[in-house]
């Protein structure tokens, strides 16, 4: 019997051997879980980031490509606070075409205490009286205005009072040009 006895210590350590082995496999087991775990997160930050900075090389180009237009930006629009200019430009489109203009119905939309971006739009109707080549230039001349603008409601009409004379042409416009507050005109308004 004592024979028998003598692989209980041995069976005892074996059960415990067995026990802690078990524990170190499964707590490597866990810490080799957390680390693939924090290594692929760390190889997606890696990913991200070097994404991040191609990206920003490329936005960077862009802007570099296009600091020159960007600048001009504000040239196509009437800078809030000097929409005299704007008419002053309309009343030049007289001589400059050789027609006689008048000017009626200058509205501009109110932008007073607007923020720095609004954009807003300035209208008139413009009227103009000539030969046809005069009426034709002037209407050219109002389509290439230094500012984004569009032109609306175009009638043309002719009249001759007689044979001897010059048939004489009419042309009536209404032209819109947008106007933008800009951070200089937001602060004087």
């Amino acid at each position: 019997m004592k024979h028998s006895h003598s692989h209980i210590p041995l069976l005892i350590f074996a059960i415990a051997v067995t026990l802690v082995v078990a524990a170190l496999y499964g707590y490597m087991y866990q810490a080799t879980s957390v680390s693939i775990n924090r290594a692929g997160l760390a190889r997606d930050i890696v990913i991200t980031e070097q994404n991040d900075q191609t990206q920003a090389k490329k936005l960077s180009v862009i802007a570099s490509d296009s600091a020159f237009d960007r600048a001009q930006l504000p040239n196509f629009f009437i800078p809030s606070d000097n929409v005299v200019s704007f008419i002053t430009s309309l009343e030049s489109l007289g001589p400059q075409s050789g027609t006689t203009v008048s000017l009626t119905g200058i509205d501009s939309d109110p932008l007073t205490n607007a923020e720095p971006g609004t954009i807003g739009h300035a209208r008139a109707h413009i009227d103009g009286a000539g030969t046809w080549g005069s009426v034709m230039r002037l209407l050219a001349l109002s389509e290439q205005m230094p500012y984004a603008a569009s032109i609306s409601h175009v009638r043309l009409s002719s009249s001759a009072p007689d044979e001897k004379k010059q048939v004489m042409w009419t042309i009536s416009l209404d032209l819109q040009a947008a106007v933008l507050v800009t951070a200089a005109s937001a602060v004087t308004q």
